[in-house]
């Protein structure tokens, strides 16, 4: 077991290793980059953009215009925190330099903490978002041997007022565990809606349109297979919002690639992160650093149904009867938990029917194949 600095794609990275999963976190915006399990070392399940990272430090618009358009995709990788805003900044905010999804994943993060015990493995880390006016903190734990990662996320507001905010832990998932026709996506899902927009040119569903997860509605006629994608799909690019099951305390998403035997899931306190955003970029969107040439899914559980930036979550009020967006009072904390889950799944698993805690583990309950 270990915890450490490292070098992660080129890319200053901390280390985290429990004997059975290896999680890599990057300096530069603070993303899980990677989980891997022991037996299935080389497969990191998590999204790496097929174009080079730049630091956000290093980032110069005139420089790397050709390669990225903003600093946030010139380091975007895995698993990334949207804190302050869910989508895009403001115009008068972009004139200042914001960007989408907030400062947290284009922040310098810092080392606050690491231990390792004959029990286990803690890394902290946190940054702080001066325009948005709050302080993050981060605490990642395993216990020794487990295939299962906890994670705290602490959010304070630094200023003198009460502060409006969403929050969403935006998970991307990318070849060679995304796999299309091959690769599961199951939730405790219910309702769902897609895209109050235009999300992009090539989106197969209709715009502001309510379902009932999986089936998403179709342009045309019939639906949209959301528990994968399709391979008759060859170009394609969505976002829907899916409500989690309010019957339910706890939250979570899986996903396997029965191919490559293996499973990666998340779970959380549902009152925390009502919805699970479905993202997916099937080689549709042909400007820089996309060029048509990106596979990947996010599954993104938030406080907020649509990746349309604070303002429109504050004039949006509420959304099927909860809040779009949350208060901060000042000089006040918030604090949240989810566990990642990481382990080998055996031939013949078709995806996941239900995740429920039990104690510092969960009973994961597969679907496996008829015959």
């Amino acid at each position: 077991m270990k915890v450490g600095t490292t070098v992660w794609k080129g890319r200053e990275a901390w280390e985290l290793d429990n004997d059975t999963v290896r999680l890599v976190v990057v300096k530069g915006g603070g993303n899980i980059a990677s989980v891997t399990h022991r037996k299935r070392r080389s497969v990191n399940p998590l999204w790496e953009p097929v174009w080079g990272p730049v630091e956000p430090w290093n980032f110069k618009a005139a420089k790397h215009a050709r390669l990225v358009d903003s600093k946030l995709l010139g380091c975007i990788c895995g698993h990334n925190l949207c804190l302050g805003w869910f989508g895009g900044a403001s115009p008068d905010e972009q004139k200042l330099g914001l960007g989408g999804h907030g400062e947290a994943p284009v922040a310098r993060w810092k080392l606050l903490a690491r231990r390792v015990t004959s029990r286990g493995v803690m890394l902290a880390v946190g940054c702080d978002l001066p325009a948005t006016g709050m302080r993050v903190q981060r605490a990642i734990t395993a216990d020794r041997g487990s295939c299962v990662v906890r994670v705290r996320e602490s959010v304070e507001n630094v200023l003198k007022r009460d502060l409006p905010y969403t929050m969403c832990e935006h998970v991307t998932y990318g070849p060679p565990f995304l796999e299309k026709g091959v690769t599961t996506f199951d939730m405790c899902a219910t309702k769902g809606h897609t895209y109050p927009g235009i999300f992009e040119p090539a989106q197969r569903m209709k715009s502001d349109t309510a379902f009932e997860w999986p089936h998403g509605p179709a342009k045309g006629r019939g639906k949209v297979n959301l528990r994968m994608i399709e391979r008759k799909y060859r170009v394609s690019s969505d976002f829907s919002a899916q409500l989690m099951d309010k019957s339910r305390d706890d939250a979570w998403f899986a996903v396997v690639n029965p191919r490559i035997g293996l499973m990666s899931a998340y779970c959380w306190t549902r009152a925390d992160f009502p919805w699970t955003g479905n993202w997916e970029e099937n080689y549709g969107r042909k400007s820089a650093p996309w060029a048509g040439k990106s596979l990947t899914r996010g599954m993104e559980f938030a406080n907020t149904p649509f990746p349309t930036g604070l303002r429109a979550a504050v004039n949006l009020g509420r959304f099927h009867g909860l809040p779009a967006f949350r208060w901060l009072p000042t000089r006040g904390k918030a604090a949240v938990e989810y566990a990642i889950i990481t382990a080998p799944v055996p031939e013949g698993t078709k995806g996941v029917a239900d995740i429920v805690p039990a104690g510092r583990e969960f009973d994961v309950r597969l679907i496996k194949s008829r015959r």
